[in-house]
């Protein structure tokens, strides 16, 4: 289970996904949920925080997950 913790619109927010691919995905949609802006602040995979990634946006974390599914 994938796990992020963002901030949208001042509101402290997370959403799951089944994968990271399904996140990926869910960003590829004509009008997706996650705004690309959004600052994405904890990341964990199956309950552990993924610590490689540096990033600081959604946008950020979809490139950072793109080259791995």
């Amino acid at each position: 289970m994938m796990k992020i913790y963002y901030k949208a619109d001042y509101d402290k927010k997370e959403i799951e996904f089944e994968k990271p691919g399904d996140f990926v995905g869910s960003l590829l949609v004509d009008d997706p949920e996650l705004q690309d802006g959004y600052e994405v602040f904890k990341v964990t995979i199956d309950g552990k925080e993924v610590t490689d990634f540096t990033g600081k946006t959604m946008l950020d974390l979809f490139n950072y997950y793109w080259k791995r599914v």
